[in-house]
């Protein structure tokens, strides 16, 4: 059959199908879908943001410094890789996952995610699993939106700059990161004009601008604390001191023990707490020498308390090198220095850290408590602390000439604190509150109390010693009690660090300075009386002071401003002529400046 002219259909041209499937190549469409991703992304990261009403507001201006960061990022890897989708998925997941952490940290410690909790991201996730953390239905859909632009952007987003164009863009939007990095997002100025009325509050400042913007302010905040010091005025300073010889005899033991998260709640007008609670712990502070503690935390991060008390200084960096402490200083007296945590070695990295502070043979959970503890348990308890750690010393003081140091910190109190029921008993405190509340208290207070017998029992066993002890102890930060502080709210305690009040009761805890009756003897001190308030970094220059030891250099250098800024706080808050105040005098300011950079010489330079 012959076809008719109606059968006949042109043939199709391959390289002409090929072009009509050919998807978009064009950079600037690529440069578009990114942009919108961008904004996107920093749309529900801002949803996310804010704290009890705080928030960024809508603002147009900190939409744009919360949003450029993003679009940088996307920018970069983009350029870097030439793989939009790949841009999208990088950046997308590194904002959730930043966003994700201030939420979560906020909520359960009412605490922003800064530049430096980067530096602890393996206890972060360790602590995580203590609380419940579940994603919410935003997030969700945060995820699969994410997934849909990186989709989107796979068959889209193909287009890209030529090498050439891509290497110098590249270079480009580099060098303004770095600019960003280095010199816009640091600018204190520009972030307390759009903090507004929460400028004075570090967490307050951070809700109401967002997430991304001030977690990249704190980024210079971290970077100017370690880096802007006068070396030469700070060497200078400190060769006006020598370590001083400790004489024969004013060389006492020296035991000091960190109390995990351990506050006097008993401060405060709580319905229905049982005086049996803290009655053993108000009978030592009656025995003792002791004061209010005025801390850099809360909640959390203990090692800020722990690490400033044996350096003497509120700003750390990574000890990854031999670091100035008391205990190499005692060491070089002839003291035997050591300590123990019954916790696991790799928490903020003390099995690194402690050696470079000079403390030996330090005890943990791997090398020492595991043979007390269910197989696989990461931490011990006072019941098995205290009567461990009276054991040692009985041995040590059997076989030992040399004087001792010894550096503790206990776990037991650590939070959180269950809500759903109580594990020990309701009788700690029955109140008038919500069930929750309830049950998280007594479950606290149980640890509480539970302490306090086996740190009194321990003294009563120092005191049959013929060894002179003094014995230091102090409470790390307050305890964790629900998320945003619920629990605190409902017992009707403030923690407005805008003022003063809530300023104390946010980061106060206590010190006690105790001498068993062989040191009270030898050196002629009665270790009793009221104290005043003091940063972690001044307690142990205060310790020093009671035994009659003058220290070493740095000790002796930093206790002018032990004197005058007794209490000198991370947020600027400081302690001067008695009055607690945001607002320090330009002589106080001149006094912070000279100890933190004196402090850092110190850190740094010790050899």
């Amino acid at each position: 059959m012959t076809p008719t002219k109606t059968d006949v259909r042109p043939a199709r041209n391959p390289a002409s199908a090929k072009k009509t499937m050919q998807l978009p190549r064009s950079p600037w469409l690529t440069l578009l879908l990114l942009l919108a991703v961008g904004v996107m992304i920093s749309g529900f990261s801002l949803a996310f943001s804010g704290n009890e009403g705080i928030s960024w507001g809508g603002s147009p201006v900190l939409f744009f410094w919360n949003t450029l960061p993003i679009l940088l990022l996307l920018g970069l890897v983009w350029l870097a890789s030439g793989l939009s989708w790949l841009a999208v998925l990088v950046t997308g997941t590194l904002i959730f996952l930043l966003t994700g952490a201030n939420y979560f940290k906020v909520m359960f410690r009412d605490d922003p995610m800064v530049w430096s909790d980067l530096f602890r991201i393996r206890e972060g996730f360790q602590m995580s699993g203590q609380y419940d953390v579940k994603l919410t239905p935003l997030m969700g859909v945060w995820i699969a939106a994410m997934i849909a632009a990186a989709v989107l952007l796979f068959f889209l987003g193909k287009g890209k700059p030529r090498a050439t164009v891509r290497m110098l863009a590249l270079t480009a939007v580099g060098m303004f990161s770095l600019v960003c990095f280095n010199y816009i997002y640091p600018n204190d100025q520009r972030y307390t004009q759009l903090a507004g009325d929460y400028a004075k509050d570090e967490g307050e400042a951070y809700a109401a601008t967002g997430i991304v913007y001030p977690f990249f302010h704190s980024a210079g905040d971290y970077m100017n604390s370690q880096g802007n010091y006068d070396e030469r005025a700070a060497r200078e300073e400190l060769n006006q001191y020598t370590d001083a010889t400790i004489p024969e005899d004013k060389k006492v033991n020296l035991i000091t023990i960190q109390l995990e998260a351990f506050a006097d709640l008993s401060v405060f007008d709580i319905d229905g707490l049982s005086p049996d609670v803290y009655k053993d712990f108000h009978d030592i502070q009656a025995a003792s020498y002791s004061g209010n503690l005025i801390t850099d935390i809360f909640a959390g991060g203990t090692t800020e308390t722990e690490w400033a008390f044996i350096t003497g200084g509120n700003r750390h960096g990574d000890f990854k090198t031999k670091t100035d402490s008391t205990a190499w200083y005692l060491k070089s007296q002839g003291y035997t220095a050591n300590g123990a945590h019954p916790c696991r070695d790799w928490f903020y990295d003390r099995k690194n850290v402690n050696p470079n502070l000079g403390l030996d043979d330090y005890l943990f959970t791997d090398n020492y408590y595991y043979q007390f503890v269910e197989k696989d348990a990461d931490v011990a308890y006072d019941d098995v602390f205290f009567p461990d750690l009276q054991n040692r010393l009985t041995e040590y003081f059997q076989t030992n000439d040399a004087p001792l140091f010894s550096f503790n910190v206990t776990y037991q109190g650590h939070g959180p604190y269950n809500t759903e029921k109580t594990y020990w008993g309701s009788e700690y405190c029955t109140g008038n509150y919500e069930p929750k509340t309830l049950n998280a208290l007594n479950n606290y207070f149980h640890l509480v109390q539970d302490t306090s017998h086996y740190v009194k029992e321990f003294m009563s066993y120092l005191d049959s010693l013929d060894e002179p002890v003094v014995l230091v102890l102090y409470g790390d930060h307050k305890p964790w009690m629900g998320n945003h502080g619920v629990i605190y709210e409902g017992m009707g305690i403030s923690l407005d660090t805008t003022t003063e009040q809530g300023f104390r009761n946010y980061y106060s805890t206590w010190y006690t300075i105790w001498g068993n009756q062989s040191a009270k003897t030898q050196l002629g001190q009665s270790f009793q009386g009221q104290g005043p308030d003091l940063s972690p970094c001044f307690l142990m220059n205060q310790v020093f002071e009671m035994i009659g030891w003058e220290g070493s250099a740095y000790m002796q250098a930093q206790r002018e401003t032990a004197h005058m800024l007794p209490v000198l706080h991370t947020t600027g808050w400081v302690e001067e002529n008695g009055v607690l105040t945001d607002s320090p005098s330009p002589a106080a300011k001149a006094r912070m400046e000279d100890f933190q950079n004196l402090s850092q010489y110190d850190r740094t330079k010790y050899e």
